[in-house]
């Protein structure tokens, strides 16, 4: 199963151009990082899935308690 971690980094200081240039350097070592500098505007790959998600919900609205789905994901 594929999972999806989203770093926001909003300043362009030498930190912040230090964690980025650590992040790439990891990037080129691993092959599971994957970099994707996203414009302003929603990426079209998060926007597919957001989608996805609201129709989801919408048919499930529901849903499950999050603790009890835990319990669910930690049997598997």
């Amino acid at each position: 199963m594929r999972v999806t971690y989203t770093i926001h980094i909003h300043d362009k200081g030498k930190k912040a151009k230090s964690i980025i240039n650590m992040l790439k350097a990891l990037e080129e070592d691993y092959d599971f990082i994957e970099i994707v500098e996203e414009p302003h505007e929603i990426y079209p790959q998060t926007e597919q899935l957001l989608k996805k998600r609201y129709r989801e919900f919408q048919e499930n609205p529901t849903g499950k308690d999050w603790n009890e789905l835990k319990k669910e994901l930690k049997k598997s």
